[in-house]
């Protein structure tokens, strides 16, 4: 799939830095690993930490057909990291209004420390693309449970 995400970029988006992409180490987790987290928080074996103690400033985390581009801000704000949802569905390519295809629907966004998030803006939007600040959220506050476990997991 990162391949996929990597093409729609350089073929929609020329001006992204792929190398962004590139050079961050990528993580998938697939339905048995995710459950597994979720059993250990569930059973207080795993404790969720805050956004701060993970030791990863920058990765990409896979599961589904959602891709989380995370990046830990530097600025000293309040928000820990600055990250980027990338989800896999389809859509009326921009190449033939006539040809579906798979394509990427973009969410900015950043949380801190408790994981509460800021949707942010981004330049990844495709020509007519109907966007809903509400429906950001929602898709974002959905993902925002297994970022977090996963993040926990691997944090010290």
């Amino acid at each position: 799939m990162i391949k996929r995400l990597v093409e729609f970029l350089q073929n929609n988006f020329p001006n992204t830095n792929i190398n962004d992409y590139l050079d961050s180490k990528f993580i998938e987790l697939n339905s048995e690993q995710l459950k597994k987290i979720a059993d250990a928080i569930k059973d207080g074996e795993l404790s969720i930490k805050p956004a701060s103690s993970c030791p990863a400033d920058k990765f990409i985390f896979q599961f589904g057909t959602t891709i989380i581009f995370v990046n830990r801000d530097t600025s000293n704000t309040d928000q820990k990291y600055n990250a980027e949802l990338a989800w896999e569905t389809d859509f009326l390519a921009i190449h033939s209004a006539r040809s579906k295809a798979k394509g990427f629907y973009f969410i900015g966004f950043s949380f801190d420390d408790d994981f509460n998030i800021t949707l942010t803006s981004t330049d990844k939007v495709l020509e007519d693309q109907v966007r809903n600040e509400d429906q950001n959220k929602e898709v974002v506050e959905k993902a925002i449970p297994v970022l977090r476990g996963f993040m926990s997991a691997i944090s010290s």
